[in-house]
């Protein structure tokens, strides 16, 4: 079994030394204050950049490295060997031997929401996600609901890190070597059993809370920075940037954009067009990036044109060959989309049932993680199950002339999802 560590993963952890070392608004060069900058998020979608006191993790005892290495791996989404695949691992923290179920939940959710956001949707077919079973020995994260509230569990998670309440620490070294067990390792998103909002950026990974629907976002985020190796597009306010050109693709000093020229004038999935806009790289002034708003300055906003084309890159350079979306999943006729919470369902197409003629049935759920589909048909006095889909999202069904319709469930996952079939 091949452990494979994302090349771009040790790149972002250069990165983030780099960064930590001069950055925006820091104090001057020399100073030995044992402090480091953090990423705080707001549901509203806003970043902000803050210096905290240097959080030092303890390296991992003997006997957390026996836990991690006898840690069970369930893959959540098999698409075939790592050599040829990107893998995403997930490991929890704050879930007791008991919560198994819960974290499995809470994985499912948040890789839901991850693969329904461009360009991970494109590539979804193609990403094996894989989930560590970290065992606590207490439910939940320290300082939850405030501070002074301690629990024991395996990676040391906890909320007010540095005195800041939404930031989500944790001790890296030890969600590492959790992280190592599963058999690739491409990006890591480490999930806490907690509601309560929040969330961070680490160089290897990104902290979330598993159970608030809101803080998947900062995970998107944060796979732009260790995945794609985006800058920040936001700024500290009255910073002026006075250092060499940015290695970064999605900020510089030119005013007029040219490390982006190809993309100008065009739209862009974060409203507006590509141009050059003052700001960003954590600085207010003498540094450009390339759209009004994108997800590397807000969260709730998607990639802009530049983002996405490298993030699109950096995942695909991990996948070879032709992967199988499921029978005729691609070229399906019909499409319909919905969104479900956990334990909901709904019936497609539009609430509403379809004829058919004697014939197969084909079906695929794009975002099949934690959802479920059922063929339903009518027998002249009620609707009766005849196919069920598998673990892949798909179905087939060679049925007679009649009714139909198509039941979409959620078991464990929530979110949005697409339904694509072809009736005979």
């Amino acid at each position: 079994m091949r452990r494979r560590r994302s090349p771009l993963i040790a790149a972002a952890a250069l990165a983030f030394a780099l960064a930590s070392a001069v950055p925006a608004g820091s104090a001057a060069a020399g100073s030995t204050s044992a402090t480091e900058w953090r990423e705080v998020f707001s549901p509203d979608g806003r970043i902000t950049r803050v210096r905290i006191p240097e959080q030092t993790d303890h390296a991992p005892t003997a006997g957390d490295l026996r836990a991690a290495a006898a840690a069970k791996v369930t893959p959540l989404l098999n698409a075939g060997s790592s050599d040829e695949r990107f893998d995403v691992v997930i490991v929890g923290d704050g879930y007791t031997a008991s919560e198994s179920g819960l974290l499995r939940q809470h994985a499912e959710a948040k890789w839901a929401e991850i693969a329904a956001t461009e360009p991970w949707n494109k590539h979804r077919h193609a990403v094996n996600v894989w989930l560590v079973d970290v065992v606590s020995n207490q439910s939940g994260v320290d300082n939850d609901p405030g501070p002074g509230v301690s629990r024991d569990t395996a990676l040391d998670m906890g909320f007010f890190c540095g005195g800041l309440e939404r930031l989500l620490c944790l001790n890296e070294a030890k969600a590492q070597s959790y992280a190592r067990q599963a058999p690739g390792m491409d990006a890591i998103v480490a999930i806490g059993n907690t509601t309560k909002y929040g969330g961070a950026g680490y160089p290897s990974l990104a902290t979330v809370a598993g159970g608030n629907a809101q803080a998947g976002r900062i995970a998107i985020h944060e796979l732009g920075h260790s995945v794609g190796g985006l800058a920040d597009e936001y700024w500290t306010p009255g910073t002026t940037y006075s250092g060499g050109e940015p290695g970064e693709p999605n900020v510089t000093r030119d005013p007029r954009g040219s490390k982006w020229a190809s993309y100008q004038g065009r739209s862009t999935p974060d409203g507006g067009v590509i141009g050059a806009y003052q700001g960003g790289h954590q600085y207010e002034r003498g540094i450009y990036r390339p759209s009004q708003d994108s997800l590397m300055r807000n969260i709730n906003k998607p990639f802009n044109l530049i983002g996405l084309d490298t993030m699109d890159r950096a995942i695909g350079s991990k996948i070879t060959g032709t992967p199988s979306p499921g029978p005729g999943c691609a070229t399906h006729r019909n499409t319909r989309t919905g969104t479900l919470a956990t334990g909901g369902s709904a019936y497609q197409p539009d609430s509403g049932s379809f004829s058919a003629r004697t014939g197969t049935h084909r079906a695929c759920l794009d975002n099949p993680a934690g959802f479920g589909l059922s063929l339903l048909s009518w027998n002249g006095s009620a609707w009766r199950t005849v196919a069920t889909s598998g673990t892949n999202g798909t179905l087939t069904y060679s049925g007679a002339d009649g009714h139909y319709v198509y039941q979409v469930r959620s078991t464990t996952g929530s979110g949005p999802y697409t339904l694509r079939y072809d009736a005979p």
